[in-house]
């Protein structure tokens, strides 16, 4: 979808954000044990630092791992929508892989225990991140995305067609 690397920041910005806005939310209602309107301030209070690390993962790291791994599963000719899951469903392992060293740190601190906590949080944050990227998060992220940079350059190429026109129009006079 993004042509060019300033589409491919903004998409994985707001990929990003969902992301880590609402798997924020989830944890901290984990930590919280239940779930009240407080938990939603909470979470877009707290999620800032881990937004920055988790974007400039997806952007540096974890997309370029997703892509080599999704292409050793579909090939370049695959149905679009092939692509797009596999590439998503490696991002959300690389992602979560990463995120949960976070996810621990904030839980638990670095201990002893950091192998059983850290794979304990991995398996929890796994559970709720793929069906959230597949389902919700990749589908608004496109839609988003599209309505920005895909509406506004058919837009220009409207534009550019009625100046040919005038052009033409122009030189038969």
């Amino acid at each position: 979808m993004p042509k060019t690397k300033g589409e491919s920041i903004f998409f994985t910005a707001i990929t990003a954000w969902m992301m880590v806005y609402v798997m924020t939310l989830y944890n901290t209602v984990i930590a919280m044990g239940s779930f009240t309107n407080a938990a939603f301030l909470i979470a877009l209070k707290g999620m800032w630092i881990e937004y920055i690390i988790i974007a400039l993962l997806a952007y540096f790291v974890s997309g370029h791992l997703a892509k080599m791994c999704a292409f050793r599963v579909v090939q370049p000719g695959d149905r679009p929508i092939f692509i797009i899951f596999s590439i998503q469903i490696f991002t959300v392992i690389w992602q979560v892989l990463f995120a949960s060293v976070l996810g621990v740190y904030h839980g638990y601190g670095f201990t002893s225990n950091f192998l059983p906590d850290y794979l304990t949080t991995y398996c929890s944050n796994f559970v709720m991140a793929l069906p959230l990227q597949l389902i919700i998060v990749g589908p608004l992220a496109r839609l988003i995305f599209r309505t920005l940079f895909i509406n506004h350059k058919k837009e220009k190429s409207t534009n550019e067609i009625q100046n040919d026109d005038e052009k033409i129009v122009a030189k038969t006079m």
